[in-house]
């Protein structure tokens, strides 16, 4: 599944380094873009990796404010 999800407020350098330490370890997860100026990440992952990224960017204090499927690359 590959998707764009909008968090709240990604601000600066921290913020990405500190969601890019809590998706590292993800096992499924393929891909992950962070984009600050959009406060979204782009993620590529297996189906049942959804909860754990849910988990993992809530868990990092980023609360899920939308999601949008996007097509595979």
């Amino acid at each position: 599944m590959r998707e764009s999800i909008r968090v709240e407020q990604i601000r600066c350098e921290r913020c990405v380094s500190k969601l890019a330490t809590a998706l590292g370890p993800l096992k499924g997860l393929h891909e992950a873009r962070i984009e600050m100026g959009t406060s979204s990440v782009i993620v590529e992952y297996e189906d049942d990796v959804r909860d754990a990224l849910d988990a993992a960017l809530t868990g990092a204090g980023f609360k899920i404010l939308e999601r949008r499927e996007l097509q595979q690359a």
